[in-house]
């Protein structure tokens, strides 16, 4: 009987709790924490919950990411690697395509010798995969950049 009685107890406690948030340490997070947020090429870091934006990274500008993540050590490694991998990487991406314009417009003229255009092809191919590796490790650094800062947050 009494674990009946026990049970109801809970129960009715259970219906009537309220969940308290706990106030500083909720806005301290919401409001620093830094998320990518993505717009036709375009990547802007945004800061919080209404989002405002602490630097745009795009093809022809950056923001100095180190900068902004300077409250963690390990967000700052994370940042470097970026900006190491980031400008390389768009810089011989952009080659590639232009490569690619190069190969396709030595393709349509008939008298050229077709070692030139598999050549071009093949300069292509490297271009494009070595810019969009760095690419790739630049974002994945960005990214546990991000993370490292937002896990360090007080």
């Amino acid at each position: 009987m009494w674990r009946l009685q026990l049970f109801w107890i809970a129960w009715v406690f259970a219906l009537t709790a309220e969940v308290v948030p706990m106030v500083a340490e909720g806005q301290s997070y919401e409001q620093n924490a830094l998320r990518l947020d993505t717009n036709f090429g375009d990547v802007r870091i945004v800061r919080g919950v209404e989002g405002t934006v602490v630097g745009k990274i795009g093809v022809f500008r950056g923001v100095d990411v180190t900068q902004v993540v300077a409250a963690s050590p390990n967000a700052v490694a994370e940042a470097r690697e970026f900006q190491r991998n980031y400008r390389p990487g768009t810089i011989v991406l952009g080659l590639g395509l232009v490569s690619l314009g190069a190969s396709v417009g030595a393709s349509q003229i008939h008298d050229l010798n077709r070692g030139i255009t598999t050549g071009l092809a093949i300069a292509t191919f490297g271009l494009i995969t070595y810019g969009g590796g760095k690419l790739q490790k630049a974002y994945n650094a960005l990214h546990k950049s991000l993370w490292w800062y937002n896990r360090d947050l007080k």
